[in-house]
C-alpha cells in the first residue's frame, strides 16, 4: 500500500503538510516514505500521537508541529480544523474537519469493514451491518467516551463524513445515528447465547433453555463456538440484556472457546445487564469461579448457574425452566423490550 502512495505522489512536487490523525501504522506506517520524498513537510498530530510516531516509526523529533483541538489552518482558499477525538480510538486520535467543504474526515470513528470500488455509500444495509461489526470490534469499549465525542460533533455543519476504512457518508445523520443508537441505547429483550459442547449433555441444556426463554417471550441468538464467526458474536452483544455461557468442564475449568468468548465479553464492554452460565461435567471443577472472574469490566448480575453431572435429567431440564423464567422476569422488572 506504501507503493501505491508513493505512485499517486510520484508527480507531486511539494508537499507541506502531513496530518496523521492516529498513530497505528495501518494509517501513519507510510510516512518515513513520503518524508523521504519530502523532508520538508512537518507532520500536524495531537500532542500524545508525537511519541507514539517516533517510537513506532523512529521519525525524527523536529519533523512534528503539534495540533492543537480546535486549531485550524489556512491553506489559501481552504480551511482545516482539528478535532481531538480521545480514545476512538487510541488516546491520540483526532479527526479534521474541512470547513469551506464541510467535510469531517474522521480517522476511524465511523469507519467500517468495507472495501469497495464504489467510493460513496449506496447500499446502506450492507453499510450498517459492515459499521456495526466495526463498531464492536474496535470502538464498543470506549462507548462513554464514544458519546462525548458525538457530542462534540453536534456543534459542526457536516454535510459528508471520509473515515478512514470504509466509504463515504454523504448522508452524515446514517451513521451517526447509528452510533447514538450503540452507545446510548438501553439493551434489548434478548439473550446471547455461546456454547461449546463435548458430548452433547451441554447442548442438551442450550437447546432447551432456548425453547424455554422463547417461551417466556425472550428473543435468543445462540452461536456454536466450534464453528461460529467470533465478529458476528461480538455484534450480537451491542444490545443484548443477559449473556448465558454454555460450557463443559475440561480438568476442572471451562471448555477454551467457553473462557475465550467470556475474555472478549469483558474485553468489549457491552451494556448487558446479567449474566449467567450453564453446563455439565464429570466429576467435579471450578467452572463458574474461573469464568467468574474473568468478568472485571462486566457490571453485571450474575443469575444462578445450571451445572449437572453427565447428561442432564429431569431435574436439571427443570432448573433451566427456572432460568429461562427468571431471566424473563428481570428482563421485565427492567422494562427491556
Amino acid at each position: 500500500m506504501t507503493g501505491h502512495l508513493m505512485s499517486q505522489l510520484e508527480n507531486v512536487s511539494k508537499i507541506d503538510y502531513i496530518i496523521s490523525h492516529h498513530g497505528e501504522q495501518d494509517h501513519s506506517g507510510a510516512i518515513p516514505r513520503v518524508l523521504e520524498k519530502f523532508p520538508e513537510a512537518r507532520i500536524l498530530c495531537t500532542s500524545k500521537a508525537r511519541p507514539l510516531l517516533v517510537n513506532h516509526l523512529q521519525i525524527a523529533e523536529d519533523a512534528f508541529v503539534v495540533a492543537e483541538d480546535g486549531q485550524s489552518l489556512s491553506l489559501g482558499d481552504k480551511t482545516l480544523e482539528f478535532i481531538h477525538t480521545p480514545w476512538v480510538h487510541w488516546p491520540e486520535t483526532m479527526a479534521t474537519y474541512l470547513r469551506e467543504e464541510r467535510i469531517l474526515f474522521s480517522c476511524d470513528f465511523f469507519g467500517s469493514h468495507i472495501a469497495s470500488s464504489e467510493l460513496y455509500v449506496t447500499d446502506r444495509c450492507r453499510v450498517y451491518e459492515a459499521a456495526k461489526r466495526y463498531f464492536t470490534e474496535i470502538m464498543m469499549p470506549f462507548g462513554k467516551t464514544i458519546e462525548k465525542n458525538l457530542e462534540k460533533l453536534a456543534g459542526y455543519d457536516i454535510e459528508m463524513i471520509a473515515p478512514s476504512h470504509g466509504q463515504i457518508y454523504p448522508e452524515p445523520a446514517f451513521i451517526m445515528d447509528a452510533y447514538r443508537q450503540w452507545v446510548t441505547a438501553p439493551p434489548g429483550n434478548k439473550v446471547v447465547l455461546p456454547y461449546v459442547s463435548m458430548h452433547d449433555s451441554t447442548r442438551q441444556m442450550v437447546d432447551h433453555l432456548i425453547s424455554a426463554l422463547v417461551e417466556n417471550g425472550v428473543r435468543v441468538e445462540q452461536f456454536d463456538l466450534a464453528v461460529t464467526d467470533i465478529g458476528k458474536l461480538a455484534m450480537s452483544l451491542v444490545d443484548t440484556a443477559t449473556i448465558v455461557v454454555g460450557t463443559p468442564t475440561i480438568l476442572a475449568g471451562p471448555h477454551p472457546y467457553a473462557a475465550y468468548c467470556t475474555f472478549l465479553a469483558n474485553a468489549l464492554r457491552p451494556g448487558a445487564k446479567f449474566l449467567s452460565v450453564v453446563g455439565s461435567y464429570g466429576w467435579g471443577g471450578k467452572t463458574l469461579d474461573t469464568l467468574a472472574g474473568m468478568i472485571p469490566n462486566l457490571n453485571v448480575e450474575v443469575i444462578d448457574p445450571v451445572f449437572c453431572q453427565g447428561a442432564p435429567g429431569k431435574e436439571d431440564l427443570s432448573a433451566m425452566d427456572n432460568l429461562a423464567a427468571t431471566i424473563a422476569q428481570k428482563h421485565r422488572e427492567n422494562n427491556l423490550s
